[in-house]
């Protein structure tokens, strides 16, 4: 099982931050973090994404509702976020 406590940190600092360099910063992170996701451990970029998506913003129900429909609709053996 691959560990995403990174990526869920990052974007708490974006969330809460309001300095807009400071925001630039941690998403440069987050990208690099996504690659690696990527890369080295085999994540599925599309559900990575939406995962994404779903930490960026906590109160949209809809891309949490995006992020469950994938997950069904996906086979089980890819690496899950």
């Amino acid at each position: 099982m691959t560990d995403f406590s990174n990526l869920r940190n990052l974007y708490w600092h974006i969330r809460d931050t309001r300095n807009a360099s400071k925001k630039r910063k941690y998403y440069r992170y987050v990208e690099k973090e996504k690659k690696r996701l990527i890369e080295e451990t085999g994540v599925d970029s599309e559900e990575l994404r939406l995962y994404c998506r779903t930490l960026a913003t906590r109160l949209n129900i809809h891309a949490e509702r995006h992020l469950e429909n994938y997950r069904k609709s996906r086979p089980k053996d890819h690496t899950s976020v």
